[in-house]
């Protein structure tokens, strides 16, 4: 491996790992971006102003009150000082909140004190010049508020309900009552907002932790399982590379022709024999049709394989075994033996030259017939034999009983010496059981004369 490939090793394993996760780190952060800038501030809002419209339902809740004693006094049921006195007494123990230490007060528009449940000591008392620990003056705040909109809010600080020690900040809300000159208020403390907020951001935070920590296991075992399955990917590739070129070596060991051609009639693969039989590469026959023109020039011929090529693909045969003359690169033509089977998305081919063998066979069946012919002639020979040797006796006869200075003489002589000649060549075919060839004229004959042993007649 190259410093390159070392280099970019790392990349590679976490590139997979990356594409996964980084999807899911956006998510977290997009969520965690909308909890903290989003929601927890909408929160905060939106409980304030649940807070603010409580303490206000609150208020004119007690205003209502205070309207029933005022009523009650009118009516006589009650004198205005006994009205006073018991509406005073009723709104000093309302309470609610969860402790049910949330409370209201009243004070006039002067203002003084008329009733607050937990500073009973303010009681009485002119509030005009009471400021708070940030020099405020609330209750002046308080009037002036009611003297303007009838009501409103307030912000102040104030002690923490019944801790006198403690001062927080504090947000009221006050209502005048016009028939007595009254002013009612109770409020929320900041702090129990702001408590109730950190409750719900503390929650988050360890739901965020929980979900931080859940990514990051997920993440690792995503990682790991991705390099397991990367490593496992990487070995099948490796497994497949050693198993392809133990296939290719065989296939390039076979000695005979392999071609492989696709579902679209590309050539995908030649091994180096069909190369050597046919003379074509891979580059030379791209397509199945580019080797019906080259293979198959004559085009009579042609559309024979063809019509038979496609015959054999539309047959169910796992197997179909075809020989054709095809016409080689260098145009010589050979006997060539195709063994095919076609799948659904491959054909393939095994090609073996035959033409040898034909050639064999086609010598033999010569031999066996001018053997055949051989021994028919032996035969022949054999009872032609017997006449030929009683003509050529009779004309021995007549040769005895005939002067010399006969003119037929000589005329009997050379036939008596002809019937010897073909005596003589009747008993060399009998004789012949094998054969051999000479030349006469343009042609050949057998060679009657030469030895017995065999010789292949040559073309």
């Amino acid at each position: 491996m190259t410093h390159t490939n070392k280099n970019r090793l790392p990349y590679l394993l976490f590139k997979e790992p990356f594409n996964i996760i980084f999807p899911i780190w956006v998510v977290f952060l997009v969520f965690a971006l909308s909890i903290f800038f989003f929601f927890i501030p909408s929160f905060t809002t939106n409980l304030t102003n649940q807070k603010k419209e409580m303490i206000q339902t609150l208020t004119h809740s007690a205003v209502s009150l205070l309207s029933d004693y005022h009523q009650r006094a009118q009516s006589g049921e009650l004198t205005l000082a006994e009205a006073k006195s018991r509406a005073l007494e009723r709104i000093r123990y309302l309470r609610y909140g969860a402790e049910a230490k949330d409370y209201f007060w009243v004070i006039d528009n002067h203002p003084f004190m008329l009733m607050h449940p937990f500073r009973p000591d303010l009681e009485g008392k002119d509030m005009t010049s009471f400021t708070d620990t940030e020099g405020n003056f609330p209750f002046l705040a308080m009037v002036e508020t009611v003297m303007h909109k009838g009501e409103g809010y307030v912000n102040y600080y104030w002690q923490w309900k019944d801790a006198p020690h403690k001062t927080v900040p504090k947000l009221s809300y006050v209502k005048g009552f016009g028939p007595w000159g009254w002013i009612v208020g109770t409020g929320i403390y900041i702090e129990d907002v702001q408590k109730e907020i950190s409750a719900i951001t503390d929650k988050l935070r360890t739901i965020f932790v929980i979900i931080l920590f859940f990514l990051l296991g997920l993440s690792g075992y995503i990682t790991w399982q991705t390099i397991q399955i990367k490593n496992k990917k990487q070995q099948a590739e490796t497994d497949l590379k050693k198993e392809r070129k133990t296939f290719s070596l065989i296939l390039e060991s076979i000695p005979q022709g392999i071609s492989l051609i696709d579902n679209n009639d590309r050539y995908l693969y030649v091994n180096s024999y069909f190369t050597k039989i046919t003379g074509y590469t891979l580059a030379d026959i791209p397509t199945k049709q580019s080797w019906f023109q080259k293979a198959y020039p004559d085009k009579g011929y042609r559309k024979k394989v063809i019509e038979t090529w496609q015959k054999d693909i539309s047959s169910q045969r796992l197997v179909h075994v075809r020989e054709f003359k095809i016409t080689c690169k260098n145009k010589e033509i050979k006997d060539i033996e195709f063994r095919s089977s076609f799948t659904k998305d491959k054909k393939f081919s095994v090609l073996t030259d035959v033409t040898q063998r034909k050639e064999t066979e086609k010598i033999r069946r010569e031999k066996d017939r001018l053997q055949g012919v051989l021994e028919l002639s032996g035969a022949v020979c054999h009872e032609m034999n017997q006449p030929l040797m009683s003509i050529s006796g009779y004309f021995e006869l007549m040769l005895l009983e005939m002067p010399e200075d006969d003119p037929n003489f000589l005329r009997i002589k050379k036939i008596q010496d002809q019937l010897e000649r073909m005596a003589g060549i009747t008993k060399k075919m009998m004789k012949i059981s094998k054969y051999r060839t000479k030349n006469y004229l343009d042609g050949k004959i057998v060679d009657i004369n030469g030895p017995s042993d065999i010789e292949k007649p040559k073309k």
